[in-house]
């Protein structure tokens, strides 16, 4: 049985997922708790050799093979850094996971959203997510926080109409009760306290 908490921040560009991440992660510090952030892909050193591939505007891999490269980061992710930092006991907070797959190749490509969830329930065992928050940020607010879109980013370099589907999935996820709805379109400070009042929640 796995000692410490595994817990997912989700939402489409411009959401604020990893700053928020890290100001979670040291509200969480501040009251006692060992927490540490990583995200996805990438978390361990073949990791983010595969992020570099899959957001490289070089290639042009299909959803699929898209999928596939996510799943192959995810497991080593997992095996390398998630698995024994829940062993010995941290608080885990990660930026991207299963959700965001389901998202952007099965909403955003259209892949089948059964196929990407057997595909990532084989790639996760036994791992058990504790809590999932969507930053519920549309699109367009979101890109227009950040400037517009990195175009070093393959991903973002699809169209608003291809965000729009991710941000549909996020909402149906959320809606089906697999991911948590945080409002997260107000200052910072007050993003900050709803994630931390959902997250004590569920420790």
């Amino acid at each position: 049985m796995k000692k410490g908490k595994f817990i997912v921040i989700e939402g489409c560009e411009g959401a604020g997922k990893s700053k928020q991440s890290v100001m979670l992660k040291d509200a969480l510090i501040a009251r006692g708790f060992d927490a540490v952030v990583t995200r996805e892909p990438g978390g361990a050193p073949l990791g983010e050799k595969l992020r570099e591939l899959i957001l490289d505007p070089s290639y042009a891999p299909d959803a699929v093979t898209e999928l596939y490269m996510y799943s192959a980061a995810r497991r080593v992710h997992l095996n390398e850094s998630v698995f024994p930092m829940l062993e010995s006991g941290k608080i885990i907070i990660c930026d991207r996971f299963v959700y965001s797959t389901i998202a952007y190749q099965g909403y955003g490509r259209g892949l089948d959203v059964d196929f990407i969830r057997e595909v990532n329930r084989k790639t996760i065992e036994p791992l058990k997510v504790d809590l999932a928050l969507f930053l519920d940020v549309p699109p367009e607010v979101g890109f227009a926080r950040k400037g517009g879109a990195d175009k070093s980013d393959r991903l973002e370099r699809e169209s608003l109409e291809f965000f729009g589907r991710v941000y549909d999935g996020f909402k149906a996820m959320s809606e089906r009760g697999e991911l948590v709805r945080i409002d997260a379109c107000g200052e910072k400070a007050q993003t900050a306290e709803k994630i931390l009042a959902a997250v004590l929640g569920a420790l």
